[in-house]
């Protein structure tokens, strides 16, 4: 009787196909909770960001104390971050195990979350999601794991070049009468593309809406990149027979997508579609039999501007490190760059990641936001106007 009941109980755990858990978007970008097992036993719950353009399961210093990560390289500096490579270890979505098999596990030594732009403590990458038929339902709020061939996909289906070995989906969109390639990228908030594209098709089309200073959710680190950085927005981008316009995109300097980027799809790319237009959707990425299907579901909502910020977080705060070229007059009177974001209306905005200040400065067209801020030791108060973005 023991032994059938074994038998009976393992047969349960192995015969999940499919899960689908709920998902919450962070600044447009899809976050979910999985479960770990710890170093005594238990279970620990962790968020995650779910990265279709992302190169290795990562989890944060926290997380690996927790669970007990066991190291198989001595840590190494990289650009961004101290890093270890780590043991795959049990990780469950929903009660399903996840496949981390060849898997490339990497531990952040020196950051409880993995980047400054989201709370998420970990992490999936393409690598994983590719062994899966994955369902990121974006209004619906969900997000599903299946195995090959348990569900039957719904909605426009169209081409989709899946990378070899990092499973990265690349498909065509059209924009002003030519197909160019693009990740399919669900782990940035904000569409991406090429510098000299975007100066390209705002040279050709002066009436384009378009400014200088990554704000709102483009805002994904606050460097001298992004407080140079070209925003635009596109009236028409067509993929397949759905019109995706108007595609709001910012800039990323020139050999990003076209060089560096490029080499690692399945064809040519010039930029990345992300959040900014998947969260409309339900995007179905069918990773075996390169195909993505998609289905329109959300309404859009009103056009946001934004107070007009470009901000870096670092260290517990949020500092301004540039103003857009379109904000509003108050903005850039009241506002100077080294000033530190204390809070937004009765908002606090210390310890937050860029997409709660996102999300906080974001409103229509003059609605007013104000701002408390740190300049120099010294606390002020400062009304200020949504006008900047694209």
């Amino acid at each position: 009787m023991k032994l059938t009941l074994w038998l009976l109980l393992c047969g349960a755990g192995a015969i999940a196909e499919s899960v689908t858990i709920p998902m919450v978007l962070e600044g447009n970008v899809p976050i979910i909770e999985l479960e770990l097992k710890t170093a005594s036993g238990g279970m620990r719950k962790a968020k995650f960001l779910v990265d279709s353009g992302g190169g290795a399961f990562i989890i944060g210093s926290k997380l690996m104390a927790d669970v007990g990560a066991k190291a198989t390289s001595p840590p190494r500096v990289t650009e961004m971050q101290k890093v270890q490579i780590l043991e795959a270890m049990p990780v469950r979505a929903g009660g399903m195990e996840l496949d981390l098999k060849d898997v490339r596990v990497v531990g952040l030594l020196e950051s409880e979350r993995i980047i400054e732009r989201n709370s998420a403590e970990g992490m999936i990458p393409g690598s994983l999601l590719r062994k899966y038929h994955m369902i990121f339902d974006y209004p619906g709020h969900r997000m599903t794991f299946a195995k090959p061939g348990e569900v039957k996909p719904r909605g426009e289906k169209l081409p989709a070049g899946i990378g070899k070995s990092n499973g990265f989906p690349r498909i065509e969109i059209e924009i002003g009468g030519e197909k160019l390639g693009f990740l399919l990228d669900t782990g940035a908030s904000f569409t991406m593309i090429s510098r000299v594209a975007l100066e390209k098709w705002s040279r050709v089309n002066s009436t384009w809406p378009s400014a200088v200073g990554a704000v709102g959710f483009a805002n994904m680190i606050g460097n001298k990149m992004e407080q140079d950085a070209l925003m635009l927005r596109i009236p028409e981008a067509q993929l397949g027979t759905i019109a995706l316009g108007p595609m709001a995109a910012v800039s990323r300097p020139d050999g990003t997508f076209e060089k560096y980027m490029s080499r690692i799809m399945s064809g040519p790319i010039i930029g990345s579609v992300a959040g900014n237009v998947w969260r409309d959707y339900r995007v179905e990425i069918d990773y075996q039999n390169g195909a993505v299907y998609l289905e329109k579901a959300g309404s859009g909502g009103p056009v946001l501007t934004d107070v007009g910020l470009v901000l870096v977080a670092a260290g517990g705060k949020l500092t301004v490190t540039g103003i857009a070229s379109n904000a509003a007059a108050d903005v850039k009177s009241g506002v100077r760059t080294g000033d530190v974001l204390m809070a937004v209306g009765d908002v606090t905005m210390s310890g937050q990641p860029l997409a709660a200040a996102a999300d906080a400065l974001q409103g229509l067209n003059g609605d007013k936001k104000k701002l408390t801020l740190e300049r120099k030791d010294e606390k002020l108060t400062v009304t200020v106007t949504c006008a900047a973005g694209v």
